[in-house]
């Protein structure tokens, strides 16, 4: 049965306009994780006893196995975790740009198919998981788009797939269909409104066709919102003394106006990357820098990993358990 959600994370104020909702309060931190070299690679993974399933989970362009310690990334892993499954993280082969190979399925071509088969049978064979462990897939940006095609790649080599987790990325042309005789697994994605480097028109239509086809799809559109103190309410370590602070400096830099209106980059609805470098620099600055920029980024629905819709990505890879 089609299931679609356009689930908006922002609540009315005065005026109607949406203001950011202050992310729900993370689930109890996961026990540390282990970094350590397997199959080849480095990776950061915690996978408890017997778990409900194993999620991998996959960088964006510039990234690596350690987007499983940022922000967002861990409120998603520690939800995940809570509920019984574990996960693991590697990098991508490609060093330079840092991106996952989205051109084939096939393990003969695609060397970091290759090496996430090569994960998976490494994680057996330490008895970390079993043969028949679920399999889910997460990942944001090109990670997004590598977290499609790794769950269709895997598909095809009889690994028990059950979910997908896409978070603004694309759905490449060789992950749209499944292999044959298989069934395309249950896509969770999130998009937003004014995201610049991949486009919610691009992916869309493509989602539209898998649920036609009788896929089970549950879409997120976030639409941009005001920005207020509790933007920045996940960033460890800020009191609401500095959560207030910050929110004056941006308005004296007139980054936004006083009610918490974007200023910047209102020629350019769809922010693009030389916005997003522009804008790194914008916040005031020390070591929490980046790590406002990037609220900014999703507070204005643009291309940022985000974990306000944790609860409804755990329960959907729930759901995905289920005969």
């Amino acid at each position: 049965m089609r299931l679609t959600t356009l689930l908006i994370a922002l609540t009315l104020i005065a005026g109607g306009v949406p203001a950011v909702r202050a992310a729900d309060t993370p689930a109890p931190s996961s026990p540390a994780p282990k970094t350590a070299m397997l199959a080849g690679r480095n990776t950061i993974r915690y996978i408890p006893a017997s778990p409900k399933g194993i999620v991998y989970l996959f960088h964006g362009t510039g990234g690596s196995e350690n987007f499983a310690t940022r922000i967002h990334s861990k409120i998603v892993l520690d939800r995940l975790v809570a509920n019984g499954f574990g996960y693991a993280a590697a990098p991508s082969a490609d060093r330079t740009a840092s991106r996952w190979n989205l051109e084939s399925i096939d393990p003969k071509t695609n060397v970091d198919v290759a090496y996430m088969l090569a994960l998976h049978r490494a994680l057996i064979a330490s008895g970390e998981i079993a043969d028949q462990t679920p399999v889910f897939s997460m990942g944001m940006s090109n990670g997004g788009g590598f977290s499609n095609l790794f769950a269709i790649a895997a598909l095809a080599q009889g690994l028990p797939v059950k979910a997908i987790g896409d978070y603004m990325g694309p759905i490449p042309a060789p992950a749209r269909t499944p292999p044959p005789g298989k069934a395309y697994p249950p896509l969770f994605i999130v998009l937003g409104d004014n995201d610049g480097l991949v486009a919610k028109e691009n992916v869309e239509p493509v989602a539209d066709r898998l649920k036609a086809s009788g896929t089970r799809v549950e879409m997120h559109v976030v639409h941009e919102g005001l920005v207020n103190a509790d933007t920045f309410k996940t960033i460890p370590g800020l009191t609401d003394k500095d959560r207030e602070e910050i929110l004056t400096a941006l308005v004296e830099r007139k980054v936004i106006d006083a009610a918490g209106k974007r200023l910047v980059f209102k020629d350019k609805p769809k922010i693009g990357q030389a916005e997003i470098m522009q804008l790194n620099t914008m916040p005031p600055a020390g070591s929490h820098q980046r790590d406002i920029a990037n609220q900014l980024l999703i507070a204005w629905g643009s291309h940022q990993m985000r974990s306000d819709f944790a609860e409804q990505q755990v329960a959907f890879f729930v759901a995905a358990l289920k005969p």
